[in-house]
């Protein structure tokens, strides 16, 4: 036994980088929201960068060591503290035995992850250990975190690759505003040339409805030249749908595979991290872009 669950968070559940390569066969990708904080989680421990970590949703769990550990929290900020005295994120510490870990809440950004200096063992499905809740697959069991459960873990190897350097100077500070970049979708030129316009000029509010699959903004209506049904098409993350009442949504890591609503935009792969970090009430402005310009920033970062 490792860590007792006092008190689960809004939605705790375990993740890692997902099941790449099963889209083709309808199976979302899944794995963290956030990958670059997921990723920068297991490098400040010296773990393989795919190595599963608990993702906690603007709510973060209270967890009892049952024996010593080391661990580190990234992404979104939850007021985290041991024993009653607040620690930093994108910091490694030790604990004790019977030491308590307890996450708040945040007030920017949405997810958090901690990384454990051993392994969590968990539901492996496809070569993945995320969890998957619309299937209840992966994770532990294929649920959140349970009040008064057990996580258990095992010693893990150290990293022998560079892979997945993320770098804190690369994670970007939280906060309620985001100007994220974007890429004409393949359904782009359905959109009148007033909406083509207004997308990009428009500021966008996140909806109550937001989740792991997609998020609902709201703000200016799109209008579409027609209004003929499309036949179900390819869609990824970042995928930005818009259907007939003309209010976006933003596909995320547990969207679906295909989609029959007019993919208009496509988020670049460079922000992909900020979908996962989106909550309600922040505000969104889309930023036009192509895929060379993507290509190029995403290699600068590489």
């Amino acid at each position: 036994m490792s860590i007792e669950v006092i008190s689960s968070g809004l939605q705790t559940t375990v993740q890692d980088l997902g099941r790449i390569g099963w889209r083709h066969m309808g199976v979302p990708e899944s794995g963290a929201a956030d990958k670059s904080s997921m990723k920068l989680a297991n490098q400040l421990l010296n773990k393989e960068i795919n190595s599963p970590v608990l993702e906690c949703t603007l709510t973060g769990p209270i967890l009892k060591f049952l024996k010593p550990l080391s661990f580190v929290i990234t992404g979104a900020s939850m007021e985290s503290k041991i024993n009653n005295t607040y620690i930093k994120n994108n910091t490694p510490y030790a604990v004790k035995k019977n030491d308590v870990l307890s996450l708040s809440n945040c007030s920017t950004g949405c997810r958090s992850y901690i990384a454990f200096s051993e392994e969590i063992i968990s539901n492996s499905f496809l070569d993945s250990h995320s969890t998957y809740l619309p299937a209840n697959l992966g994770g532990i069991n294929g649920l959140p975190l349970q009040e008064g459960s057990i996580v258990k873990t095992q010693p893990n190897k150290l990293s022998s690759s560079s892979e997945g350097n993320i770098g804190i100077e690369r994670i970007n500070s939280y906060k309620n505003e985001w100007k994220i970049r974007v890429i004409a979708g393949p359904e782009f030129v359905l959109l009148t040339d007033e909406s083509q316009e207004v997308v990009f000029s428009s500021v966008y509010l996140v909806s109550n409805d937001t989740s792991r699959m997609g998020t609902k903004i709201e703000g200016v209506n799109l209008e579409f030249h027609n209004k003929h049904h499309m036949l179900s098409s390819p869609v990824h993350t970042g995928t930005i749908q818009c259907p007939e009442n003309g209010l976006p949504i933003i596909l995320g890591c547990d969207s679906q595979t295909l989609g029959g609503y007019p993919r208009v935009l496509q988020i670049a792969e460079i922000d992909y991290p900020s979908i996962g970090q989106l909550r309600p009430n922040d505000k969104i402005s889309f930023i036009k872009t192509s895929i060379e310009e993507a290509s190029r920033q995403l290699e600068d970062i590489a």
